[in-house]
């Protein structure tokens, strides 16, 4: 779902910064991945934003299936964001024609302010941001998997939710949850 969501909203110009797999330049990504990802594999990069001006892709961001990790700037840390943990996504404007996203993350019982710089490549701005406004309104995600079974967790974990918002009765919930059992 991410990866039609990515192929939908975020164009391959790397002249933004932009690149969309499978076109992005091994040596950014070896770059994002060397620098600011060390626990993300290749494989897992769907699209990578390159914040640099040299083409090194040691600063930006790289988005996977279920998060995104991105960096700003050498002196900053790198930042984890899962799409489910997202509650708003605003861009704005800066002060002699950059862009950044400001990014309203919910972990557990705290809300905290990221910002997502594009001071360098503004025009890769709009299109992150409108990606990232979708991923929020539809995670969570369902996870990659290689297995043909069920996550047994996962569905009643999930049928658990649509029971707690009033979408699945009390008698519903039974009758999956035993359907599950038999299974």
């Amino acid at each position: 779902m991410v990866e039609e969501l990515i192929r939908e909203l975020i164009p391959h110009a790397p002249q933004w910064g932009l690149f969309v797999a499978p076109h992005i330049p091994e040596d950014r990504l070896r770059g994002a991945l060397a620098d600011y990802a060390q626990e993300v594999h290749p494989h897992e990069v769907l699209a990578l934003y390159d914040a640099t001006l040299m083409g090194t892709g040691r600063d930006g961001a790289v988005f996977l299936h279920d998060r995104f990790v991105f960096q700003n700037l050498d002196l900053e840390p790198a930042q984890t964001v899962r799409y489910e943990d997202l509650v708003g996504v605003e861009l704005k404007r800066r002060w002699l024609g950059g862009r950044r996203i400001v990014l309203q993350v919910n972990r557990g019982r705290a809300t905290f302010t990221l910002t997502l710089d594009f001071s360098g490549k503004p025009k890769a701005a709009p299109y992150v941001a409108r990606f990232l406004q979708e991923a929020m309104l539809r995670a969570p995600f369902p996870r990659e998997t290689s297995s043909t079974q069920t996550d047994l967790p996962a569905v009643q974990a999930a049928l658990q939710r649509l029971r707690q918002e009033g979408k699945l009765s009390a008698r519903d919930y039974e009758r999956l949850l035993e359907v599950l059992r038999s299974g």
